[in-house]
């Protein structure tokens, strides 16, 4: 039995008030010995009600010097907007300089960027913006942006890449060739069905390739599928490599996400949302996605009490998808499929981290002895035959308040660097009360 309030390493606090969504990367980064990690800033009010707070939607990076253990925290942009929506994608420019890049949630078709200016990465140049096509549909939808995913493979003469949300509410991308110090708009990437948007995680071999993950729509107005593919030298191919069509140069689409290898099939008794990507040491994908089990003619707001994590990896030939763990309940009741979410270790692909609700192998409810409430715990799963079995070990347990949201960045050290937020979150615009810590733990 676990003590109260139980983490598995000595946790630091980053940031005292801070939430992210998971559709843009990286959003934790360690550059120079510093662990880097960007949020948005929350009121204790509702999204219109906490407008007139000077902290409300401030865009910032927490900038932790991992040997000191001193933290500082970097404002980004100033009154942004509250809504987790608006985290940065945080990226190293070759002159060792990080580039973050960020955006209002589908309020307008501005990107912003800034460049850090200093060593100790707490001096930022001035926020400049890049304008996109298209025209303004406030509130939701259109033509404004959402989200950012940066990659800049090394056989494209530096070229840096930004794929984003944007024309028509889709996947496009735009591009830089000095950096990240000016933007051009692309094109489209791939599109979705004629609602929401599809949505994608992405993940890359820095060399010549960058893979994603997708969906069809939002899983509240869709039953979606999870589809791979992989772009490589301006075209886009199918798991096995076999050509699909070019990249997009207009703001016409590139093709059909559906099209693509087919990962997972969606039915009304299992919806998918893709979580995480990451590739293993022979350069194959390996990805989580949650599974909503119990939607089916459910209004929205009625499901969502009963969600799984699932383990896909390409063996080279094709996909492998296992059930590993159950993910719980929603987090809100606004969002049906809203988990508690998981992250893959980079570094080793066979570790999974979760936060889930219920116990992961037997799926009860878990409930804290600190305060007889239910809460999302994190675990630790690792598996030594591709994924089919699991071993779960817990990170936190009987905590008097949620742990949600891991990410695991990318670190070439013994240690891994676990980040979370801590608190309670109640929506995507606010308000939340979760910090944001992490623990340094030894690999296995």
């Amino acid at each position: 039995m676990h003590p109260t309030n139980f983490i598995a390493g000595r946790m630091l606090t980053l940031n005292d008030n801070g939430a992210w969504s998971w559709f843009m990367d990286e959003r934790v980064i360690v550059h120079n010995g510093k662990l880097l990690v960007g949020s948005m800033r929350s009121t204790d009010l509702d999204y219109d009600a906490g407008k007139n707070d000077p902290r409300w939607g401030n865009c910032e990076l927490a900038v932790h010097d991992i040997a000191s253990g001193v933290t500082h925290i970097v404002v980004l942009h100033v009154h942004l907007e509250q809504d987790d929506h608006d985290g940065p994608a945080l990226h190293v420019r070759p002159d060792g300089r990080v580039l973050a890049v960020y955006t209002q949630h589908s309020q307008e078709r501005r990107v912003y960027w800034r460049v850090s200016e200093s060593p100790d990465l707490l001096a930022w140049g001035p926020v400049r913006e890049l304008v996109t096509p298209g025209v303004d549909h406030p509130p939701f939808g259109g033509d404004n942006v959402t989200y950012s995913n940066l990659f800049q493979p090394s056989s494209e003469n530096g070229r840096l890449y930004n794929y984003f949300r944007s024309v028509a509410h889709q996947q496009n991308w735009m591009y830089s060739d000095d950096n990240g110090d000016s933007w051009t708009y692309g094109g489209m990437f791939l599109r979705g069905f004629q609602g929401y948007a599809p949505y994608f995680k992405y993940a890359t071999n820095n060399t010549d390739t960058i893979h994603f993950i997708g969906t069809e729509d939002h899983p509240r107005a869709y039953d979606n599928s999870v589809y791979h593919g992989f772009i490589r030298a301006g075209v886009i191919h199918h798991s096995d490599g076999r050509v699909f069509g070019p990249l997009s140069h207009s703001q016409q689409k590139s093709g059909d996400i559906w099209d693509l290898t087919c990962v997972f099939r969606g039915d009304p008794d299992n919806v998918a949302w893709v979580i995480d990507l990451h590739l293993d040491p022979q350069q194959n994908p390996v990805c989580v996605f949650s599974v909503q089990k119990d939607g089916r003619d459910l209004p929205r707001g009625q499901g969502g009490a009963d969600h799984r994590y699932h383990y896909g990896r390409w063996d080279g030939q094709k996909w492998i998808v296992h059930e590993i763990a159950f993910a719980g309940t929603r987090l809100y009741q606004d969002e049906d499929d809203y988990t508690g979410l998981a992250a893959i270790d980079p570094q080793d692909v066979s570790t999974v981290y979760i936060a889930t609700d219920a116990d992961p192998i037997t799926g009860l409810p878990l409930i804290s002895s600190a305060d007889g409430q239910r809460h999302h715990e994190l675990f630790k799963g690792r598996t030594s035959d591709g994924g089919a079995t699991w071993n779960w070990t817990p990170i936190t347990a009987n905590s008097d308040t949620d742990n949600l949201r891991p990410i695991v960045p990318i670190w070439s050290d013994p240690r891994v660097a676990l980040v979370w937020m801590r608190g309670k979150y109640h929506h995507n615009r606010g308000p939340w009360s979760t910090r944001v810590v992490a623990i340094l733990l030894d690999r296995d």
